[in-house]
């Protein structure tokens, strides 16, 4: 009996040779894990080095009238630092918008070792006080004055207000196109009274209230009788109520 039991272990079929290969697998898998995890590592080190694939140009694109396209990529290229995949466009971007003719750049990679920038140029409608200009939106910026376009109309008023003058500026203009006059000066006072002077040299008071009512009349009154003598007119003061004052120029009569 205990011969026969003896003979049963001796005859048990030997350990599977899948379970070696598996075991065999996981090792390598843990060591293709470990230099696949270490190429990754030594990948990251070189793509933030510096002198991996630096950037040499620096290439201006856009409608440019008052910027210079040699100028503005000598104040982008202090700023780039690092290589194709660290500069940091934000910053490139940044230097170039504190410039007070730019609207807007826009900074992209274009492989392999170049800077693509789209730069927005400000539009200027109308000067602003004595040192500024006024875009479409009414934002003031503020470049050398010899950069200052001919021919805009000048507004002044209290900071914070150049949008509000701007769009009354064009308000006055579309009321006045019948006319075939424009707004030369628009000022908004510390006490927020309005007074303009027209394209023909005409001088109009306004005030604080009811402007676009004393607007209108002092337009009734031009088209029906002023008009023929506006070389004549000094100024006219639109603060009454059914009424218009006229100062006529020195020698040209009385109101």
């Amino acid at each position: 009996m205990a011969k026969a039991k003896q003979q049963a272990v001796r005859q048990q079929p030997p350990e599977p040779r899948s379970q070696s290969l598996w075991g065999l697998m996981a090792v390598l898998g843990v060591v293709l894990t470990a230099l696949l995890l270490g190429g990754l590592g030594w990948g990251v080190q070189w793509l933030r080095d510096p002198a991996t694939l630096p950037i040499r140009t620096v290439l201006i694109e856009g409608d440019l009238r008052h910027l210079d396209r040699a100028a503005l990529a000598q104040t982008a290229t202090p700023v780039v630092r690092g290589g194709f995949f660290t500069v940091n466009v934000g910053d490139v971007r940044r230097a170039l918008v504190a410039l007070p003719w730019v609207a807007e750049a826009a900074v992209r990679r274009v492989w392999p070792d170049t800077l693509q920038v789209l730069v927005q140029e400000q539009v200027a409608v109308a000067r602003w006080g004595e040192k500024g200009l006024v875009n479409g939106k009414g934002e003031v910026f503020e470049p050398a004055p010899e950069s200052f376009p001919e021919g805009l109309p000048q507004l002044s008023g209290p900071i914070g207000q150049s949008r509000a003058v701007l769009n009354e500026q064009r308000r006055i203009d579309r009321e006045l196109a019948p006319l075939g006059l424009k707004v030369a000066t628009l000022t908004l006072d510390a006490r927020h009274a309005w007074s303009l002077r027209l394209d023909n040299g005409i001088e109009v008071v306004l005030g604080r209230s009811d402007v676009e009512a004393r607007l209108g009349r002092f337009i009734r009154a031009y088209a029906a009788a002023l008009a023929p003598d506006a070389e004549r007119i000094e100024r006219v003061d639109a603060r009454y109520t059914n009424g218009l004052a006229v100062k006529w120029k020195q020698g040209e009569g009385e109101a």
